[in-house]
């Protein structure tokens, strides 16, 4: 006689926990396989007969309606207008630095400005004892007119002898003495002149001016002190700050990246970035040069910007990012939620077709904008994308577009 088939109808959501609960202990027995099979066989049922199941999203229901399209948010691709940037760590560095030395011998009897303060170029900062070296530029000048006046007598005598060696009442070698004592009185002006020169030179070395405009710092030297010429110490130094250079270092390869990426743009902007309180700096700089030689050791190449600075509120050693304004693109932008990475590291998002159906396709993105990736493959303008509720879909699977959005948010 056929065993009896179970009646799926009288099995319970309860009996189907009790089964999970059995198999789960291990404690199932010859006593309740009768059991299991009404189990096992509502188990299937809830699987292939359930409405809910998602291998019959698409099956027509008993009232013969296809399951309702699946809630989707998404996006129209359209060409987005960006400018490349990249940002490198950087430091203020003075544009000019001039380290105060005496050019001649002698003691400090003024110092003429204040420990700083901003000194213009040219203004006197020390004035060094004049004396011995107005003694020696007044010798230096009686000495020119003491060959002055012998270059005149001399040159009369010349004269003179040129006259009488014509007529014989001279003879030719005393003619030819008087020409070398006139050539000898011309040497002996300009030796005098020269030295007069150096001696005036000296003298205008005891006012010690300022080579450059700028800030300048601490006097190292007081009245009374002695100083020597070209001595190793500084009496001072002055910065100029304004304007002002800053300084970065970025590794070769990212360096050929940014070229590619500037070679449309003529002159490279340049911002600054403090951080915290300090924020963004208020003035734009411009990228001056980028060094020609790598550093061995770090493999890095030398940038500089140069950036106005009438505040004087940068100071050298400043620590600071710079955002380098390169090209400005067209280019397609999606969320990064949407782009979805699996396996390899291959990428690829969710769009919809004519059919309002979903469709996955792979694509490759480039660096990340904002909240968003570069589209570099596999997606154009006017595509859709799906930006939420991709994770419940399957191929095909028709989908209704709840929150429409234009393009990508940056």
């Amino acid at each position: 006689m056929p065993r009896r088939q179970p009646d799926l109808k009288l099995l319970t959501m309860s009996d189907f926990k009790k089964f999970l609960l059995y198999t789960s202990t291990g404690f199932l027995s010859m006593k309740t396989t009768s059991f299991v099979k009404y189990c096992t066989g509502f188990a299937l049922a809830l699987v292939f007969c359930s409405p809910l199941s998602s291998f019959a999203s698409e099956e027509p229901t008993k009232d013969g309606q296809k399951a309702p399209a699946t809630a989707v948010s998404a996006i129209t691709l359209k060409p987005t207008a960006i400018q490349y940037t990249q940002q490198i760590p950087a430091r203020a560095t003075a544009y000019k630095v001039a380290e105060i030395r005496p050019q001649v011998t002698g003691i400090i009897k003024k110092r003429l400005f204040t420990e700083g303060g901003a000194v213009k170029k040219g203004s006197q900062l020390y004035q060094i004892d004049p004396a011995p070296y107005q003694a020696v530029y007044n010798s230096a000048k009686a000495d020119l007119l003491k060959a002055h006046a012998n270059l005149e007598s001399t040159n009369v005598k010349e004269k003179r002898y040129a006259q009488l060696v014509l007529i014989n009442a001279v003879s030719k070698q005393a003619y030819d003495d008087t020409w070398a004592a006139l050539l000898q009185a011309k040497a002996d002006v300009a030796i005098a002149e020269a030295s007069v020169a150096s001696a005036k030179i000296n003298l205008k070395y005891t006012k010690v001016y300022a080579p450059i405009s700028g800030l300048i710092g601490k006097s190292n030297v007081t009245e009374g002190a002695l100083v020597t010429a070209n001595q190793a110490p500084l009496m001072a130094q002055i910065t100029q700050l304004d304007p002002i250079y800053i300084d970065m270092q970025e590794v070769r390869n990212k360096v050929l990246v940014m070229k590619q990426k500037a070679k449309n743009t003529e002159e490279i902007l340049v911002n600054l970035d403090f951080g915290g309180n300090l924020g963004i700096y208020q003035h734009q700089g411009k990228l001056q040069f980028s060094d020609v030689i790598v550093n061995p050791t770090t493999a890095s190449v030398e940038l500089r910007a140069i950036f106005p600075n009438p505040e004087q509120i940068l100071f050298p050693g400043l620590f600071a990012y710079a955002t380098l304004l390169l090209d400005e693109v067209d280019v397609l932008l999606i969320p990064q939620q949407a782009a979805i990475r699996g396996l390899k590291g291959k990428v690829s998002a969710w769009t919809i077709n004519d059919k309002s159906q979903a469709v996955s396709v792979s694509i490759k993105v480039g660096e990340s904008y904002g909240n968003n990736w570069i589209v570099t493959e596999g997606l154009k303008a006017g595509d859709k994308v799906i930006t939420e509720g991709f994770q419940r879909l399957r191929t095909e699977a028709t989908v209704k577009i709840t929150a429409p959005q234009d393009t990508a948010k940056k």
